[in-house]
């Protein structure tokens, strides 16, 4: 009698003790998630700031790095040089506060969480690196910069790529135009290359066929493809419109100063 109820004690205190250790393992996963789910905000914010801070730009007025007029990228101005460099520490430390959660399964484990973060700051570096190099970083170029001690999925990169497109699309409406020693109004080279880029990135995705019902980053991939595909016509009508009708503005005139918002 005093062996079971001893047995009866001892599979008490293991099974305790088994489901002690789940109830660890459960709360340091949940420890985990908050800290990458935050670090996924700090990320993102401070990625948007960069671009926010890009947006700034005035390529007029930038200076040219190069003469060399496809690779004629611009050099920052020491304020919004300055104001990037201070976000993107931010963001490493995001990431190095969660490097420890995102080395091994945890990769994977927490890639929803971190995903979106990724694509924001993707889009970031992919907007500062064509403005500045007129180039777009290819997959290995941006899992270098965020570190590979950090997973960048071939879906991350692409899904950076076509939210840059947004950001190059308002670049190009807001640099429209230059106004040369004569007084005419001309599309501005900016505006030229980023229009062709856009054409070739157009033709490039258009080959691609996805099911939109067969995964949640498909149906992501379709809603950010369709921005692509607006963002060109955007840019497209803007510089048909200004190259064909440019002629026919009276001297001075510049966008804004009419009645019609400044649509040509």
């Amino acid at each position: 009698m005093s062996v079971s109820v001893s047995v009866a004690t001892i599979d008490r205190e293991t099974v305790t003790a088994l489901f002690s250790s789940f109830g660890a393992a459960l709360d340091a996963h949940h420890d985990a998630r908050d800290r990458v789910i935050k670090a996924s905000r700090d990320i993102t914010a401070a990625s948007k700031k960069i671009i926010f801070a890009l947006q700034r730009v005035k390529y007029a007025d930038a200076e040219i790095q190069r003469d060399d007029p496809p690779k004629a990228g611009i050099k920052l101005d020491s304020k919004i040089a300055g104001d990037i460099c201070g976000l993107e520490r931010k963001i490493t430390d995001a990431f190095g506060a969660v490097k420890d959660d995102l080395q091994g399964a945890g990769a994977w484990r927490y890639q929803r969480q971190i995903s979106g973060a990724i694509q924001e700051y993707i889009e970031a570096l992919l907007f500062r690196e064509y403005l500045m190099e007129r180039w777009i970083l290819s997959h290995e170029e941006v899992q270098k910069l965020i570190g590979h001690e950090f997973l960048v999925t071939h879906s991350d990169y692409i899904l950076g790529i076509l939210d840059t497109t947004g950001e190059l699309m308002r670049f190009a409406i807001t640099n429209l135009y230059d106004v040369t020693a004569s007084s005419v109004v001309q599309v501005s080279a900016i505006a030229k290359q980023i229009c062709q880029l856009l054409r070739t990135l157009r033709i490039g995705f258009s080959g691609l066929r996805v099911n939109s019902s067969s995964h949640s980053s498909s149906t992501e991939f379709v809603k950010k493809l369709n921005t692509l595909y607006n963002s060109v016509d955007k840019v497209e009508k803007a510089v048909y419109s200004l190259t064909v009708r440019g002629s026919e503005l009276p001297e001075g005139w510049i966008p804004g100063d009419d009645d019609d918002n400044g649509r040509i």
